[in-house]
């Protein structure tokens, strides 16, 4: 490294075909940027999902990377969620056979607000889920992937997803529920998740009608 903590060679390197992708914490994006001017003769692209920058592109990955490896097949089948105004995303990163969307930069908080609530919030149930049922009830994590998978089975097929006392405005089942969770961290976000399914509803018929639960 340059004493100045920049890459001798990233001058020579850099030229205006050149596509810098950015795969670091939202924060450090721009400061990096700003700390290597032989940045500006290439085509800056970050892979944060929430950043917002004039600095650089956004090109998303939608997918989890959980420190796992996966075939080239699925990797080619991620897809990209660029910034609406920007160049396809052969163009930004040549040779990705991707699917790509487009979206207003101004909504990407938004974007990524619903990615983590939908993977990051599912992988720690789960993650509680895996540990409390091998810790108190000597049931194998290897016993509730077929749970997990139905689940995502569900999920991924058309029709409503949903099943279990919420579905069927069981109640009593509900804060049976709640009772068995008491001095638990997460008998709040059950509670939650059964306030926001309550109002869902209202937001549904607010949007014409259209409910995200039924399909």
């Amino acid at each position: 490294m340059h004493a100045e903590g920049r890459c001798p060679e990233l001058g020579a390197l850099v030229h205006s075909r050149t596509s810098a992708l950015l795969a670091i914490n939202d924060g450090a994006v721009e400061p990096f940027i700003h700390a290597r001017p032989e940045l500006a003769r290439a085509v800056r692209v970050h892979l944060s999902g929430r950043l917002c920058s004039p600095l650089a592109i956004g090109a998303h990955p939608l997918f989890s990377f959980a420190g796992t490896f996966y075939e080239r097949a699925l990797y080619e089948r991620i897809p990209f969620v660029l910034d609406q105004g920007s160049p396809p995303l052969a163009s930004l990163i040549p040779g990705l056979p991707n699917p790509s969307f487009f979206i207003e930069p101004e909504r990407r908080s938004r974007y990524h607000a619903l990615c983590v609530l939908a993977g990051n919030f599912t992988t720690l149930l789960w993650s509680k889920l895996f540990f409390e049922f091998d810790w108190e009830l000597g049931i194998a994590r290897e016993q509730v992937l077929p749970y997990l998978e139905s689940v995502t089975r569900g999920l991924a097929a058309k029709g409503a997803p949903l099943s279990g006392p919420l579905s069927r405005g069981d109640h009593a089942t509900v804060q049976r529920n709640l009772e068995a969770l008491q001095g638990d961290p997460f008998e709040d976000v059950y509670r939650a998740f059964v306030c926001a399914y309550g109002q869902q509803g209202k937001l549904a018929a607010a949007r014409g009608g259209k409910d995200w639960l039924a399909s």
